[in-house]
């Protein structure tokens, strides 16, 4: 990766700890912040180009998440209150989760490419558990090797441009649903802001369940 783009990851990255930095203070997270959208809805409602889908498509509830693999608040949801959720609601088949991943664009191919082989949950989890050895470009190849991906198609499909349109249509659409901070969710259309507890999650995905 060159010092430009070093920079420039470095710039993304202080953007989204100040803007997602009243997820958390040092005395914890804030109260979740749910829109009814009820008053005023989004200027896009849902996303037209496909995500990466993990569970069961036919889920009764779908949970969306705009995630980005450099912001720490995205690492704390991935960290401390996804598997919870795939242990509760998606392997029992109650949720399908759908994931688009924001710049930088580097990881957001990573990621596409990591689907490719069917492994992205895999990469996700092993990504964001090491996410401060994020210092260079190579680091995203031995990470989907140490994920237990394929090395050489891996890079293979890293250095193609097949996924350019599909990340800059991820980036327009959740700029048009109102993403301006990472992690963002829709749970049934319900955007739901912030890495927040487990508890706050389960309460709403109870709710969409009719549980």
């Amino acid at each position: 990766m060159t010092d430009k783009k070093i920079i420039v990851i470095a710039i993304i990255l202080a953007v989204l700890v100040i803007g997602g930095g009243w997820y958390y203070s040092t005395h914890g997270p804030r109260p979740a912040s749910i829109s009814e959208q009820s008053g005023s809805p989004t200027p896009l409602a849902a996303a037209t180009e496909p995500g990466i889908i993990f569970g069961n498509p036919s889920a009764p509830v779908t949970m969306e998440e705009y995630t980005n693999f450099l912001c720490p608040a995205c690492m704390n949801f991935a960290t401390q209150t996804f598997d919870k959720i795939k242990d509760n609601y998606i392997a029992t088949g109650k949720v399908k989760m759908v994931i688009y991943i924001f710049p930088p664009l580097e990881l957001s191919k990573a990621g596409l490419c990591a689907d490719e082989q069917g492994k992205f949950i895999e990469y996700h989890d092993y990504v964001f558990s090491h996410q401060n050895q994020i210092t260079d470009e190579s680091i995203l190849k031995d990470f989907a090797v140490n994920a237990g991906l394929d090395g050489d198609k891996f890079t293979t499909c890293y250095a193609s441009n097949k996924f350019d349109d599909k990340i800059q249509k991820w980036i327009d659409e959740g700029q048009a649903r109102g993403v301006d901070s990472t992690p963002t969710f829709f749970i049934n259309g319900q955007k739901f802001i912030g890495a927040q507890p487990y508890e706050e999650f389960q309460k709403l995905l109870d709710q969409k369940l009719n549980l």
